[in-house]
């Protein structure tokens, strides 16, 4: 009993920790910048490795450390009263933010020399149409009001009570969620595309009884934020943050994150986001 107690405490520790930001106590120096991570596409169980991760990876071109959130209203309550730092947050995401926060994208995360994906809705074989996911479940490894959302674009205005009526399942990655539809667990799964063709690859036979009954448009990957009053210490963080596709260790630590590498928006890419300008860039 006494060991349960123990587990149920420190448990308890670490999510609070990570819903809410740590900052230095009295007398300690204040870091450079720090990076603080909140990604409404994945469902990221394990904030004490990434934490580490990060913070040993950042240390060593400067003053810098990471801050991941678990918790979209405390991320989202953080960035409206903060204007320092640099924050990693998904284009969708972004989109809901930027005019309350005043926020503007400095870079983009790229993946297979892209900077957009697609996702798929794939269903198990005998859900023939849209109106068959009534009252179903679908595994998904973002969060819930974000595949929502993308379910509510992909299937229409007309099929809002689908949408209404379906019952999230939240797994930690994108081939959990396929996995979930073999098994039985789910109807169906949100996954990228990428992770649908990577699961092609690993279990054919799994993927051969999925249908695909749904994909979205290409969707902008990742995004490094900066607030419009940004510091010349969020300027010297994003400057590392490209860099780290140079660096053996760096290049590690962004696939990680599901990506390759960052670079600068190009303006079809910031018309996308409808961003006409970016300051101080």
């Amino acid at each position: 009993m006494k060991t349960t107690l123990i587990k149920y405490f420190v448990l308890a520790v670490l999510l609070w920790f990570f819903a809410v930001p740590c900052y230095p106590g009295a007398g300690e120096k204040e870091p450079q910048s720090i990076l603080y991570f909140y990604n409404s596409e994945t469902n990221i169980n394990n904030f004490v490795s990434l934490k580490i991760t990060f913070d040993t990876y950042l240390s060593q071109f400067g003053d810098y450390y990471f801050q991941p959130f678990s918790d979209q209203s405390n991320f989202e309550s953080f960035v409206a009263e903060n204007d320092k730092g640099v924050m990693l947050l998904s284009s969708w995401h972004y989109s809901m933010l930027k005019d309350q926060a005043s926020l503007v994208p400095a870079l983009i995360g790229v993946s297979n020399n892209k900077t957009t994906q697609r996702k798929i809705l794939s269903t198990q074989h005998d859900i023939e149409s849209i109106n068959d996911l009534k009252g179903k479940k679908i595994a998904t490894a973002s969060n819930i009001s974000y595949s929502e959302n993308l379910l509510r674009e992909m299937v229409g205005s007309a099929n809002e009570d689908v949408v209404s009526s379906v019952k999230f399942v939240l797994v930690p990655k994108d081939i959990d969620a396929l996995m979930a539809v073999g098994f039985g667990i789910a109807s169906a799964a949100l996954t990228s595309e990428k992770s649908l063709e990577n699961f092609k690859d690993i279990n054919e036979k799994q993927y051969s009884q999925l249908r695909q009954l749904g994909i979205s448009k290409e969707i902008l990957l990742t995004l490094a934020v900066v607030h419009q009053k940004a510091d010349a210490g969020a300027a010297k963080l994003l400057a590392t943050l490209m860099k780290m596709s140079t660096n053996p260790d760096g290049k590690l630590k962004l696939r990680m994150l599901g990506l390759d590498d960052w670079r600068p928006l190009t303006p079809s890419e910031l018309a996308t986001l409808n961003v006409t300008e970016v300051k101080g860039k």
